[in-house]
């Protein structure tokens, strides 16, 4: 049976006529495009407003009873958006269908799904596509995706069709009631159906070349990696590098299909690939990515014999689990076991009640707090294989006057994590990127 390619299109590249004019002409210039996943339309410029965030506003009017302006911003979007094209229906008379289903049905998940629905029916209409609904193909459990059964009812609905669009972000419980992704689903709702499909490839088309070894904005002209594994994107995206959603690499990386994260506007690059597994010897940079969080808090706890305590870090993580504290890393010593943790979830009195609790009920020596702190994970498959690498990280600290307040090995020795000052942060990012890359020229 021969494979085919999902390619997903939203935000910037749905946003404009001549944007969308692009986007049928990618889809049509390979005819392996059988699967099209859109979002609702981006930003037009700068200071313009997503549809989704219009849609938003859009279900606030309608729950609370007021009157719906915003429908009005919103119908002139799609309007304008195809008024180049010749449709077989007539969009307006959609449009207002669609108002009165919203106000008939009131939820948020109805009124925000509309955004990535009519993108769909509009695209598949060009390009003379079939449509299908996401609600028939991605199933939720709860809040949550049930990848079993979308993978199960997927598979099973989309066995014998080809050419389609669906739209993106949102499915439906088994009981039919629609459920939203989180902001950013689409990527993963084209994960879902190439998985479904078997495909051979999953492009995610945006408005960048693909992915950059650091944020743009604190270094400058940075790299694009042309190659990377999943283990490398997750541990990117979870740090904050957010070309594809942090959440698209685990339906295509169980089913070992590629990714090619690829520009709308500049189709001649080849954009960044990212495989199931990549060779230590492809790529030429030691390190594939830089990323990083701001505003975290470290909690360091000393207690003399802490080895002789039994169960001593799991009582500490269970203090945090009665708090509903995430811990992110919690890097440990001979006697002092320290938790990095976001700050925004010791708000509100939260930090001073954990350690009264850490303190009462595991007798530690000291308890020292230091707050504004920020992760970096320095990322690459080939960054543990040569011990010099240890030594290039440090000197480039060392040589920017840089305090190192943390480090943690990953396990799978594809990233280090550093915890640095958060007036360190951009200054340390910049040390390290240009220790390696120096060395890579």
């Amino acid at each position: 049976m021969k494979k085919y390619k999902v390619a997903k299109f939203g935000g910037t590249s749905l946003a404009t006529p001549e944007a969308l004019k692009e986007v049928i002409s990618i889809i049509q210039s390979d005819e392996e495009r059988k699967y099209i996943v859109v979002s609702a339309p981006g930003k037009r410029f700068k200071e313009d407003i997503k549809v989704t965030d219009l849609l938003y506003q859009l279900a606030d009017e309608i729950i609370i009873g007021q009157k719906a302006d915003t429908y009005e911003l919103i119908k002139q979007r799609y309007l304008s958006l195809t008024e180049n094209f010749k449709l077989s229906f007539s969009l307006e008379d959609l449009l207002d269908h669609i108002l009165a289903e919203m106000i008939e049905e009131e939820t948020v998940e109805f009124i925000v799904s509309r955004g990535e629905y009519i993108t769909a029916i509009i695209l598949a209409d060009i390009l003379g596509y079939a449509f299908v609904d996401a609600k028939e193909l991605v199933r939720f459990r709860g809040s949550r995706v049930d990848y079993t059964q979308t993978q199960k009812i997927a598979r099973k609905y989309l066995r014998d069709k080809e050419n389609i669009v669906i739209p993106g972000f949102y499915g439906a419980t088994l009981k039919g009631d629609l459920k939203l992704l989180s902001r950013g689903g689409a990527d993963v709702t084209g994960a879902l159906i190439s998985a479904a499909v078997h495909a051979k490839m999953y492009e995610n088309w945006t408005d960048q070349d693909g992915f950059l070894m650091c944020d743009p904005r604190i270094v400058e002209d940075p790299h694009l990696i042309d190659i990377m594994s999943y283990k490398e994107l997750r541990a990117l995206s979870f740090m904050g590098a957010s070309v594809i959603h942090s959440d698209t690499f685990y339906p295509v990386a169980k089913a070992g299909i590629p990714i090619n994260a690829r520009n709308t506007f500049n189709r001649e690059a080849k954009g960044t690939f990212i495989y199931d597994y990549v060779p230590a010897s492809k790529g030429r940079h030691v390190v594939t990515g830089i990323a990083g969080l701001n505003d975290f808090t470290l909690v360091v706890i000393e207690k003399h014999l802490m080895d002789e305590t039994s169960g001593f870090d799991r009582k500490v993580l269970l203090i945090c689990e009665k708090f509903d504290i995430q811990v992110e890393h919690f890097p440990s010593g001979t006697d002092t076991f320290s938790l990095m943790i976001e700050s925004r979830y010791l708000k509100d009195g939260k930090l001073d009640a954990l350690i009264a609790q850490i303190k009462k009920l595991l007798k530690p020596d000291t308890v020292e707090v230091h707050e504004n702190i920020s992760l970096i994970s320095i990322v690459g498959r080939n960054l543990m294989a040569n011990k010099y690498n240890m030594l290039k990280l440090f000197s480039a600290l060392v040589n920017t006057n840089i305090t190192l307040r943390m480090i943690d090995y990953g396990s799978n020795g594809t990233n280090i994590v550093i915890g640095v000052d958060d007036i360190d942060y951009e200054y340390a990012i910049n040390a390290v990127y240009n220790e390696f890359e120096r060395d890579d020229e």
